[in-house]
């Protein structure tokens, strides 16, 4: 019979060479040229399951004691000051759901710990490491781990979770066979456990203290939705992230009204004065702002730097708007300016218009394809800027973009018939809007009962506003 260390010495090598003629596509491209952070990039991961593993429980904030080796796991192999950049302890006892009580944290709920580290004690990446880990080899991280925030799904019977990989352990962090290979954990302690799991992990799956599961490393793509992709760790950043109880205001039109009792303010961009961004927020709102990422408004400060062949067809209905070719480079770049203005101002998060068209006539050969790199792209850099970022429409694509994106923002859902794409959103515990214009949905003082119950079902919150957006009508379902 083959030795076990030969044969992970092959499966390593193999997938090596996968991952060497493996096409990098534009779709892990931001607009600077950078390759995304580790938690996104297109990888050849290993697709075995490793069966039969012991499973324990760890959690951010966890003090030092006998049931964990004497390890405080207030901070991680990889973040010196762990629980505050969570936002606090991730207390095992009392949760909200998959939440611990009292706060949403900046970071992932759900995380898992495996004992191998590609750092050394003195935080610099080992001789070795780049021969152990199957994608180290195409990555683009000169500096730091290369296996933080990795994907991992865990499987206990027919469920399974997916978490990102966050610390070392449990007992060792040198074990590169058993993480990357087909041997058995090198740990003799606690049944020999081969992975830590959250306490997010543990409810979601039903875990005991000491359990038995399944797991592998899978493709940030290849996630599904799930409650683990509300917050996605990446860029070193940390954003807004809105939650299916926030409550949505929108006007892009006339005086901005601020004294409308909703979560989220959205404006727009250009039109809207710092003071009152900053106002909104000294009240203790959120406030989006509005672009259009697909089209060329001629009105715009920034109208100017598109180039004649990036402009199609005139848009539908709005005078002085036309598409744009989102394939060009030229307007990736103005787009990456536009969010990094919104930082500037002040905006929590941004909210691009009309990234839909592939779907209509744009005078381009617009891909699904195209779409899709295109609407990452945009999501990716808000994120870099610390931004929270909204999918307009783009029902299509929903499943693929519920990632990377942090709420859903709809039209006219009810009208068209189109509510339930939404349902990834929902799925990921991410707030889906829902705007309507067609006043008899409403008596003038409420929105029709039947809307408001079977949004509720759809698990999404429905307005009614004015489509002017200028704030002259505004009702939502109590």
């Amino acid at each position: 019979m083959m030795n076990s260390r030969i044969l992970t010495f092959l499966i390593i090598l193999l997938n090596l060479l996968i991952f060497q003629m493996q096409f990098i596509s534009k779709e892990s491209i931001a607009g600077s040229g950078q390759l995304s952070p580790p938690s996104r990039l297109f990888v050849s991961s290993m697709i075995f399951w490793h069966s039969g593993v012991t499973s324990t429980i760890f959690w951010i904030g966890e003090k030092e004691g006998p049931q964990n080796g004497y390890i405080s796991n207030s901070k991680s192999a990889w973040d010196e000051d762990w629980t505050s950049h969570y936002g606090g302890i991730d207390d095992p006892k009392n949760r909200n759901g998959y939440f611990p009580s009292g706060f949403l944290p900046n970071e992932n709920p759900f995380y898992i710990a495996l004992p191998y580290n590609d750092l050394d004690d003195n935080g610099e990446r080992k001789d070795d490491a780049l021969f152990r880990i199957p994608w180290a080899m195409k990555s683009h991280i000169k500096e730091g781990s290369l296996l933080k925030d990795r994907w991992v799904a865990i499987k206990k019977g027919n469920k399974t979770a997916y978490a990102q990989w966050e610390d070392v352990g449990p007992f060792g962090e040198d074990d590169w066979s058993y993480v990357f290979g087909p041997s058995p954990p090198k740990n003799m302690k606690n049944q020999r456990a081969g992975i830590d799991c959250s306490p997010a992990v543990r409810d979601y799956l039903g875990l005991l203290d000491i359990d038995k599961i399944s797991w592998k490393f899978v493709d940030f793509k290849d996630v599904p939705p799930g409650p683990w992709l509300l917050i996605v760790n990446g860029y070193g950043q940390h954003w807004f992230h809105p939650t299916k109880d926030s409550t949505f205001y929108w006007q892009l039109q006339g005086e901005i009204n601020t004294a409308v009792s909703a979560d989220i303010y959205d404006v727009d961009l250009f039109d809207t004065d710092e003071n009152v961004i900053e106002l909104l927020k000294e009240q203790g709102k959120r406030v989006i702002c509005y672009f259009s990422a697909g089209t060329v408004e001629n009105w715009r400060p920034d109208a100017n730097k598109f180039f004649n062949k990036e402009i199609g067809k005139r848009l539908q209905g709005w005078e002085g708007e036309r598409w744009l070719d989102i394939r060009s480079e030229n307007v990736w770049d103005i787009m990456a300016e536009r969010i990094r203005l919104s930082s500037q101002k002040g905006c929590d998060g941004i909210e691009p218009d009309n990234v839909d068209g592939y779907e209509n006539d744009t005078g381009f050969d617009l891909r699904y394809r195209d779409q899709l790199l295109f609407n990452r792209f945009l999501a990716e850099t808000a994120h870099k800027y610390g931004l929270s970022i909204g999918l307009k429409n783009d029902l299509e694509q929903a499943r693929e973009l519920v990632g990377y994106f942090d709420f859903l923002l709809t039209e006219e859902c009810f009208q068209q018939g189109e509510c339930e794409k939404a349902r990834p959103f929902v799925k990921s515990l991410k707030p889906v809007f829902d705007v309507e214009y067609e006043k008899g949905l409403g008596d003038g003082e409420k929105i029709d009962d039947n809307i408001c119950n079977r949004a509720k079902e759809l698990g999404i919150k429905v307005y009614l506003m004015d489509s002017d957006l200028d704030g002259s009508l505004y009702l939502k379902c109590e």
